[in-house]
Order: structure tokens, then sequence, then C-alpha cells
């Protein structure tokens, strides 16, 4: 009997670490102990790295095959990682100061200020390789939320990017992607 529970135990096991492998809902890094997702991350890089090959092919060809190169690889994968560190900053200090409710309807105004009526998801799916939805969420929302919290922060005679730092700072982050580590300032390679 104790046999049996043992291997159907270890089965489900098993069958959760395939699906979280799968799934990639791994972390890639921690920040005051909520997750960056290697799903998250990745599908963050995949469009930053889309759009600077789309700028490079666009305004400058030899610049194309520089976007290719290890070395640019690796500084994008560090911006995306930073920037989601921040992104999660910048959400817990407004959740903080504001109901979720407000947050999302100010989020909601701001990105429709932004399409003032226009239907833009061809040039979306152009530049950035994104349905509009997604452009909406993983570009739009963020820098909504950022633009809020410094709205919210002027109006206290504060200045973001002190903020910003500052919170650094105090943020427990840990960075689980190989090659790259929290200096307390920001994300930077090893």
């Amino acid at each position: 009997m104790k046999k049996w529970i043992f291997l159907i135990i270890s089965g489900l096991i098993i069958i959760s670490g395939i699906y979280v492998i799968v799934s990639q809902s791994y972390p890639v890094a921690l920040v005051n102990w909520q997750l960056v997702s290697a799903k998250s991350f990745n599908n963050d890089f995949n469009t930053a790295f889309f759009y600077y090959q789309k700028v490079a092919e666009t305004y400058d060809k030899s610049d194309a095959t520089a976007i290719n190169s290890p070395q640019a690889k690796t500084e994008i994968e560090r911006a995306v990682l930073d920037k989601s560190v921040e992104n999660i900053l910048i959400m817990n200090e407004l959740g903080k100061r504001l109901k979720n409710s407000e947050i999302e309807q100010m989020v909601q105004n701001k990105i429709n200020e932004v399409f003032n009526g226009q239907d833009i998801a061809k040039q979306v799916a152009t530049i950035y390789n994104l349905s509009l939805d997604a452009f909406k969420e993983r570009v739009l929302t963020p820098e909504a939320r950022t633009e809020i919290l410094q709205a919210r922060l002027m109006l206290e005679n504060k200045n973001f990017d002190d903020w910003l730092k500052e919170t650094k700072k105090q943020a427990k982050v840990i960075i689980l992607l190989p090659g790259f580590g929290w200096n307390g300032e920001g994300v930077v390679t090893k």
C-alpha cells in the first residue's frame, strides 16, 4: 500500500514539474518575493528584440546584424529584467496608494488617450509583433502605471527617479537567471 502511495505522489510531482517547465511558470527573478516568470520574461524579451530589429532595419541597416550579436542580446535581456523589477516595484507602490479598481480605471483612461479612437493594430503588429491586446497588457499598462505614480509623486513634491533609486536600494531582489545579478541599483551582467 505504501509503495502505491509513494508511486502516486512521485508521479504527481513529476507531472507538476513537467507542467512548470513546459508552461515556463518557473521564476527568473524574485522581487520582494513576487515572481517574474520565465514566460513573462521571454515574452518581454521577444517583444523588445523584435522592436530593436525593426528599428535597426528601418534606420540603420548596418546595425541590423549587430542586434543579433550575443552582447546585444545579453544587454536586451538585462534591460528587460531590470524593467520587470521596476514594474513590480511601481505596481506595489501604486497598490499602497490607491485601490486596485482606481488603478485599473486610471490605466484604462491613459490607454484610451493613446488610441484616441484610432485603430493601430496593424502598426503594433508591424513594430512589436504583438496583438493589440498583448500590446496594451505588455507595453501600455506598465507605462501607464509609471505615469500615474510619477504624477502622484509630483503632487507630493517628490522626484520619481529619486523614489525609484531609493526603492531599488531597499528592495529584496533575487535574480535566478544565469549570468545576471542585482547590485542594489539594478540588474547587472556577471
